[in-house]
């Protein structure tokens, strides 16, 4: 499903039926209109009796002290991921990029929507464009499972109440014949489960791929399976933001644009609102889609989580949803835009793709030390 209401519309669906319990792990839960809302939601579970687990990333996520305070009173329990003042110093560390959200343990919303404004719309500003995919049975409780851990890890750290434990897996769960698996990144404890979805989706492509990502900016490797797999006579679709809340993003995507066209590789920017969707699809029968973004920093600095879906109909159906996006919200880049590009604006996203190279190195750097001293 598409975000805006129609995914608000759903989690309140999900928090309201809920008999026992509710996880939601989120990059970004606001203190406006929508995350009020939400809360008002999550109060009226707990007062029945449903226990509610809240973890959000200490960075990304700006809640008021009377917002806490609120959400205490109602029995939410709150915890943050990594805040940004840890054990007294300033930390840029790890980001929980999850978005999810698990009820009673059958049923989860993974994919690409945060809980501020921007993603339920707003008057004359329509909802960034997001896509969550509904699993329940056998793969909602090993989101659950995924969910337990990363609350009791910080929890911990917090003094707050830990869950019992739940034995991971990583298992491909079959849900009404269509085939479900949980994936994950987490680069510096050895999960790079992501990023080889997305590898083996182009080394793998036969006829057709479509890539859907906001901050479109893939590394080296992932470039060079674009470009294997373009000169096999794949069909490669890219559909970026037209518009994005981080200027500096877009311009270093653009000064890529390019590179994918001389490859062969289509390029569309979406122009209706900001695109903030997360979804490749390979031949029409596999798909992935959640919360990573095709870029280093989801790569090596994130927490990140997806489902990748293995099923004809479904994957089809997703697909044809995209063709009609292109067709009826998106412009295609043409290469004549650049061939006669005028050298200031080609600077500019040169120093921006250069400028973001470096930021990404930087923040990284830690991590990629810190993961080749444990080889």
């Amino acid at each position: 499903m598409k975000g805006g209401v129609e995914y608000f519309d759903l989690l309140h669906h999900l928090i309201l039926t809920a008999e026992q319990s509710i996880h939601i792990q989120m990059y970004i839960f606001r203190d406006d209109d929508t995350g009020k809302m939400v809360l008002e939601w999550l109060s009226q579970a707990a007062a029945k009796g449903v226990h509610i687990y809240l973890l959000i990333d200490g960075f990304a996520s700006h809640v008021s002290s009377d917002l806490m305070n609120r959400m205490e009173a109602a029995g939410v329990q709150l915890v943050r991921y990594a805040p940004l003042f840890k054990n007294g110093t300033l930390y840029f560390g790890r980001r929980l990029h999850h978005k999810l959200v698990v009820a009673d343990g059958y049923r989860a919303l993974v994919g690409s929507n945060n809980i501020d404004d921007d993603y339920y719309g707003r008057p004359q500003h329509p909802a960034w464009l997001d896509w969550a995919l509904l699993v329940e049975g056998p793969a909602a409780g090993e989101l659950e499972r995924i969910c337990v851990q990363l609350w009791n890890k910080e929890a911990a750290a917090n003094q707050q109440l830990r869950l019992p434990a739940q034995e991971m897996k990583n298992l491909e769960m079959g849900v009404s014949g269509i085939s479900v698996r949980v994936r994950r990144n987490d680069w510096v404890r050895n999960r790079n489960e992501i990023w080889r979805s997305y590898f083996n989706l182009l080394s793998e492509a036969r006829k057709e791929v479509y890539l859907v990502s906001s901050y479109f900016l893939p590394g080296r490797r992932l470039r060079r399976q674009m470009k294997l797999a373009a000169r096999r006579g794949v069909k490669i679709k890219v559909i970026t933001a037209g518009r994005s809340d981080v200027l500096i993003a877009k311009q270093a995507e653009r000064y890529l644009y390019p590179w994918l066209l001389r490859n062969r590789i289509e390029v569309f920017e979406y122009r209706d609102s900001i695109l903030h969707a997360k979804i490749g699809i390979r031949d029409g029968r596999w798909l992935t889609l959640g919360s990573f973004n095709i870029n280093n920093i989801s790569t090596y600095a994130g927490i990140e989580l997806n489902l990748d879906v293995r099923n004809r109909s479904f994957v089809r159906q997703a697909q044809q949803e995209l063709e009609q996006l292109i067709a009826a919200h998106c412009t295609p880049v043409s290469g004549d835009d650049y061939r006669h590009q005028k050298r200031f604006i080609r600077f500019i996203q040169q120093l921006s793709y250069n400028l973001i190279r470096l930021l990404l190195y930087v923040s990284t750097f830690y991590f990629r030390r810190a993961h080749f001293s444990k080889q």
